[in-house]
């Protein structure tokens, strides 16, 4: 499952925040490759600036835990760091920067999952 961090996000209430979170769900869904169905099939996290100074001038938005698959190639990451990039920007009108950076994960390197019905473990052989 893809997880999106937005950093370094100017001061922003529930609302917009939660409206954030819609339009990076879409923009994410709009790279049919990707097979992303709703907000369920990705992680969408906001984490908190560790100083004021700055925080809203230069976004930074990074997606880890992107599977390798051959579809997903680097023109499929290029336009989904697009989308990303202009989704967190309609709603960040002072930022100077935005920027993306996707980190594609191997499979064989070792992963994880549980949910409450089924725990999925996969790891190197």
């Amino acid at each position: 499952m893809p997880v999106i961090k937005v950093w370094c996000l100017p001061p922003m209430g529930e609302t917009e925040l939660n409206a954030l979170h819609k339009t990076i769900v879409t923009a994410a869904m709009s790279v049919e490759e990707l097979g992303i169905r709703g907000e369920d099939d990705i992680t969408c996290l906001f984490p908190t600036g560790m100083m004021a100074y700055g925080l809203g001038t230069e976004v930074i938005i990074e997606v880890t835990g992107l599977f390798v698959k051959p579809e997903r190639t680097e023109e499929i990451r290029k336009f989904l760091a697009n989308a990303l990039v202009l989704a967190v920007g309609a709603h960040c009108h002072r930022a100077d920067l935005i920027e993306c950076f996707i980190y594609p994960f191997d499979q064989k390197q070792g992963y994880a999952s549980f949910r409450r019905d089924i725990i999925i473990m996969r790891s190197c052989p």
